[in-house]
């Protein structure tokens, strides 16, 4: 007995539970009342909110892990920069060596720090892609300011003046353009961890990052200049440098000083108004104005005057980018905490509203639930057990109760419901339309077994006639026509058996002894119309088990027919057959054109399952009756390529059907013998035996014929080899197997 679904177990005297709503609006509600709300806060907060207090609590990591430690090293750098151009312009007593070896030693903690505080996992989770690959190209660098410093210090020894093929050393461009490349990789490390949403502290990182790059010009500057004086020249190529460099200083300051705070607008303009700055103005006015073909430094110029003051504007605008820097990064870390206050808030409300819309589509979606819960597991009881049950009992022949089978789906008045009821009556319909194929089918297959029974009940009589008329005659010709007639009616009682096939019914022809396989394939040959192409070869001394034998008749000359229909008339089909570890294997191979392989690799699958019949399927007739004979006898029919082109067909019988040639019996019948005696007083021009298969073909004993005893005592087969006088010898054997 089928269990009843939990879900649409009623309790008793309370009445099935009716939907209110339609399952569209329940279903809308369901959805959106949540969903939208939510989507939109989600929107909301992740969008407005989360995203600039992660990016803000990012800056804040990486100014402290890479900024300021990149900005350090930037102060380090420069002025190794600038004791470096003096000891390569010409400047190298003992206090410029000294001081530059000490710049050394502070640049190579800056970078040690730099490293150090870029290497934790905190910083690697903070960094962007961009941070990420400026802070390559920086390392990559500073590996090379060993060689570098080598170069420098080589400039000045005796080695490098009196070889210069042989030891590499610095120029004051070579310097110049080496620092400045490190310098801005690290100004452009700085400029990439300064992103942020908030519009105050974006002006305020891109007010630093100005003043930071400012200065770099400033210091860039000093670093030409420190140069010139120590050679006591000003080259063309560094006067246009510096000019440059001046231009470039002026303009930075002037864009990023614009939104200082008010105080630091006073201090800065306290440094512009102080009497070191005017001088360092002028200075630059003055060098600026030199020619490029003018050699030494202009008349006017203290280099002792130049590097006191540059010494001592550069401190204050360091320390005014110094308390920009402090303040942004001050700033940051209280700007993200807001946010997130303000994330905590929206979140918190989003949370309630949240709840309550959860609780609510709960309730409205309980029924439903249950409900197309309960409707699912009929239909799909339906679709993957039920209906293909009660079909596969039909084709088996079983009666079936419609109204049994098909139980209506109630699952109340509502769109659920009327889908259950439609199920319902898809079940209905479709178990009725089965039960109708299936009594039409029954009524079909009743009806080619009726219609093949009267058939052969007229063919068995009829051969029975031919044998009388072929043992009265005498006349060769009269006797071929007659081997002709008697030819026809066996090709015809073939087919007349594939009705009985395609009915479910089994033939009438069956031997209780075993039968040689010789006369097994002869027989099949001679219900082929062109047995005259078919050649067998010699085969082994083993039989056919009594119960397969008219079945491996009927399957061998299906395939006979098959291959002498699709191969040239000139062409002959050559029958071989041996034993191999799984059973006999019989070899059917013709000379035709062949199939491609998709129609050969569809007629294997068909062979290997045996499908059901249909009528549209009747141009395959011989095909489907091949599988339904070696189904029932576990025969494999395997068709693949011939290496003359055709296709050959292998047949294997199994090792319980094959058995020694020893206790077979004589395959023979009243019409074969008629057929040898007119076949061997045949007039020349008749039709000739197969020149592989000289004793010709044989045939299967018929039900409707008389037949001799059951038990011969001296069981025979059929052996070219012992008969003498004509293709098929003088006479055939006087006794033949009886037929059940």
């Amino acid at each position: 007995m089928e269990r009843q679904n939990p879900l649409l177990r009623r309790r008793p005297g309370r009445p099935r539970p009716r939907a209110m709503w339609t399952i569209r609006a329940k279903i809308l509600t369901l959805l959106l009342l949540p969903v939208v709300p939510l989507l939109a806060m989600w929107m909301f907060t992740t969008g407005a909110t989360l995203g600039p207090a992660l990016n803000l609590f990012s800056a804040v990591t990486n100014l402290q892990s890479a900024g300021q430690p990149a900005t350090a090293l930037m102060d380090r750098l420069q002025v190794e920069r600038q004791l470096s151009m003096s000891w390569v312009g010409g400047r190298r007593d003992t206090a410029t060596r000294t001081a530059l070896a000490a710049a050394r030693t502070r640049t190579d903690a800056a970078a040690v720090t730099l490293r150090r505080d870029t290497a934790t996992s905190t910083f690697h989770r903070a960094e962007s892609e961009t941070t990420r690959g400026y802070l390559g190209v920086l390392d990559a660098a500073l590996d090379r300011l060993a060689a570098q410093r080598s170069a420098i210090d080589r400039a000045g020894s005796k080695t490098a003046r009196g070889s210069t093929g042989t030891v590499s050393t610095a120029t004051a461009d070579g310097v110049m353009t080496f620092y400045d490349g490190v310098i801005d990789n690290a100004v452009g490390l700085y400029g990439s961890i300064l992103g942020a949403d908030d519009h105050d502290l974006a002006r305020q990182a891109n007010t630093v990052n100005g003043l930071i790059q400012a200065r770099e010009m400033f210091a860039r500057e000093d670093a030409i200049v420190m140069g010139a004086i120590a050679a006591r020249k000003l080259s063309p190529a560094d006067s246009t440098e510096f000019v440059a460099t001046v231009g470039t200083q002026r303009y930075l300051y002037q864009q990023a000083t614009r939104f200082l705070p008010l105080d630091e607008q006073q201090t800065y303009q306290s440094v512009l108004a102080s009497p070191a700055f005017t001088r360092l103005r002028g200075d630059e006015d003055l060098l600026s104005q030199r020619t490029a073909t003018a050699s030494g430094l202009p008349a006017g110029f203290d280099g002792a005057e130049w590097g006191t003051d540059f010494d001592a504007v550069d401190v204050q605008l360091t320390s005014i980018e110094t308390r920009q820097a402090a303040a942004n990064l001050a700033a940051t870390r209280p700007a993200a905490v807001r946010i997130v206050v303000r994330l905590a808030v929206a979140g918190g409300i989003g949370l309630i509203v949240l709840i309550a819309l959860i609780l609510i589509s709960i309730r409205l979606a309980r029924n439903i639930i249950a409900r197309v819960h309960g409707l699912r597991t009929d239909a799909l009881d339906l679709a993957r057990h039920r209906l293909p049950s009660v079909v596969e009992r039909l084709r088996h022949g079983d009666s079936v109760d419609v109204a049994v089978e098909s139980p209506a789906l109630a699952y109340g008045t509502d769109e659920v419901g009327q889908l259950g009821d439609a199920f319902s009556r898809v079940q209905r319909t479709a178990i009725a339309a089965a039960v109708q194929e299936a009594e039409l089918r029954r009524g079909l297959n009743q009806m080619f077994l009726n219609i093949a029974r009267r058939s052969q009940t007229l063919l068995h009589r009829q051969l029975a006639l031919l044998d009388d008329m072929e043992r009265r005659v005498t006349d060769p010709d009269d006797l071929s026509e007659l081997f002709r007639i008697d030819h026809l009616a066996t090709r015809m009682r073939r087919h007349a058996e594939d009705l009985v096939i395609l009915a479910g019914a089994t033939p009438g022809r069956a031997w209780r002894y075993p039968v040689a396989l010789t006369d097994v394939l002869r027989a099949a040959a001679a219900e082929v119309e062109q047995y005259t192409r078919i050649s067998v070869r010699q085969l082994p001394e083993v039989a056919v088990a009594g119960r397969a034998v008219g079945d491996t008749v009927h399957l061998v000359a299906e395939l006979l027919e098959n291959a002498t229909a699709f191969s040239p008339p000139d062409t002959h089909v050559t029958v071989a057959a041996q034993l191999v570890p799984h059973g006999f294997a019989v070899e059917i191979e013709d000379r035709g054109l062949g199939m491609s392989p998709e129609a050969l690799a569809e007629a294997n699958a068909r062979l290997s399952a045996p499908p059901n019949f249909h009528p549209a399927q009747s141009t395959r007739l011989g095909l489907f009756v091949v599988t339904r004979l070696a189904a029932k006898h576990g025969i494999a029919v395997t068709l693949r390529r011939s290496p003359f082109g055709g296709i050959t067909a292998v047949v294997l019988l199994p090792p319980e059907l094959v058995v020694a040639e020893a206790d077979a019996v004589a395959l023979t019948s009243s019409s074969a013998r008629a057929r040898t005696r007119a076949l061997t007083a045949a007039p020349a021009g008749s039709p000739p035996t197969s020149p592989a298969d000289p004793a010709g073909p044989s045939e299967l004993a018929d039900p409707s014929e008389p037949s001799e005893p059951s038990e011969p005592s001296e069981p025979r087969r059929l052996s070219c080899a012992r008969r003498t006088g004509g293709a098929y010898g003088s006479r055939w054997p006087p006794t033949r197997p009886s037929a059940t």
